[in-house]
């Protein structure tokens, strides 16, 4: 039941027809007791629109997908370091004034540690592996940067990071947005093949494989060995061809929509300031997967 205290959220984006992001935020109001809801905003002409509407609507927040995340951080006036370093945001709070936030990468980093903390530890002499130079692959290199830097103590960070990418100029623009350091750098797929036991984690960050679009997997299909643990940011459908090659190799996979679910996750701890509990997360994960489980 709503009231007039019911305070609105929503998605902000366009096409959002397959959104899967009100499953996650509304079994979150109703599992916290938060007197919320959360609507899909769909309409290609937002940047036309403006965010003037949603305000005078009372809407409290909303998450920003494609094609907008440029746009939402242009119009905040109070900006996360994510969303500055990358120039694009996936949240925006109505508070005092605008407030752009970007959870994808923090969303990443913690679908990794959950599967395993050693796959981002900076003491450790391997290697990961980022495929693509996209928005997803700048942020969730700015949160594997900030994640190696917060757990390294006085040590100097012995984990390296390799980009393989089709476009030069968006990978030096993610490493300059870095400040190039040197424990990040760009490969090619003769090289990743040819050092493939130094890696340990591959994210896959492209559109590739995702249902809908072709293209060519960038890394070869012998790549992989029971020792890689495979991140497949795609979650539509829940195996991509390049999970199926992992698979077979034996090696480890962490589920795409863990991303999807960890981020709404964060989303909703600011939309809200409540702390997520592990039996909701629990519960939203295997709703989110019978609703992924169906679509396929």
């Amino acid at each position: 039941m709503y009231s007039k205290h019911t305070e609105i959220f929503g998605i902000l984006g366009y096409p959002l027809g397959h959104t899967l992001s009100p499953w996650i935020h509304n079994t979150l109001f109703q599992l916290s007791g938060y007197d919320g809801v959360y609507l899909v905003f769909e309409n290609q002409n937002w940047k036309e629109i403006g965010l003037r509407p949603l305000i005078d609507l009372g809407v409290k927040g909303v998450s920003v997908t494609i094609p907008f995340k440029e746009w939402a951080y242009s119009q905040a006036n109070i900006v996360c370091t994510t969303s500055k370093t990358m120039g694009s945001s996936n949240t925006l709070l109505f508070r005092e004034g605008v407030q752009a936030v970007n959870t994808d990468g923090s969303g990443a980093v913690r679908s990794i540690t959950k599967a395993n903390s050693k796959l981002l530890d900076p003491g450790i002499e391997k290697q990961i592996l980022v495929l693509g130079s996209g928005g997803s692959a700048k942020g969730i290199l700015f949160a594997i940067a900030e994640s190696l830097k917060q757990n390294l103590g006085n040590e100097k960070i012995q984990r390296k990071v390799k980009i393989l990418a089709r476009n030069e100029s968006a990978t030096k623009e993610i490493i300059q947005s870095l400040e190039n350091p040197d424990w990040l750098g760009v490969t090619t797929q003769e090289e990743s093949l040819k050092e493939a036991e130094n890696y340990d984690l591959v994210i896959h960050t492209t559109p590739v494989g995702m249902k809908g679009f072709g293209g060519e997997p960038l890394l070869h299909k012998n790549f992989f060995t029971k020792k890689h643990t495979l991140f497949d940011i795609v979650y539509n459908p829940l195996e991509t061809d390049l999970v199926k090659q992992a698979k077979k190799k034996k090696a480890e996979i962490i589920p795409g929509y863990h991303m999807l679910l960890y981020q709404g996750i964060r989303q909703f701890e600011l939309f809200t300031n409540l702390e997520v509990k592990t039996k909701w997360i629990k519960k939203v994960e295997s709703l989110l997967l019978k609703q992924l489980k169906n679509r396929s």
